[in-house]
C-alpha cells in the first residue's frame, strides 16, 4: 500500500542518516516504526484461556448478599 506522510526537516534527515548507517530503506525504518507504535497502542486480543474459566461453586449468590445490605439501610435517617 503506498501512503504519504510528511515529516519535518529533523525527523526526516534522522531517518536518512540511521538508513544509510543500516544499509536500509528509509520506508523500511519508517514501517517498522509504524508496526512497534500500533503494537503497543492497539488493544490486545484475550488470551485463548480467558474463557477457559470456571467459577467457584461455593462462592454465595451475589444477589443474596445484596439483599442483606439493603435490609441494614436506613431510608430516612433524619426520622
Amino acid at each position: 500500500m503506498n501512503f504519504n506522510v510528511y515529516l519535518n526537516k529533523k525527523i526526516g534527515e534522522k531517518v536518512t542518516r540511521v538508513a544509510k548507517a543500516l544499509r536500509r530503506s528509509r520506508n523500511s525504518i519508517v514501517n517498522e516504526a509504524l508496526e512497534e507504535w500500533l503494537s503497543k497502542h492497539t488493544k490486545a486480543k484475550w488470551p485463548k484461556n480467558f474463557f477457559d474459566f470456571s467459577p467457584i461453586e461455593d462462592v454465595p449468590d451475589f444477589k443474596s448478599l445484596r439483599k442483606d445490605l439493603k435490609d441494614n439501610i436506613l431510608v430516612d435517617p433524619i426520622e
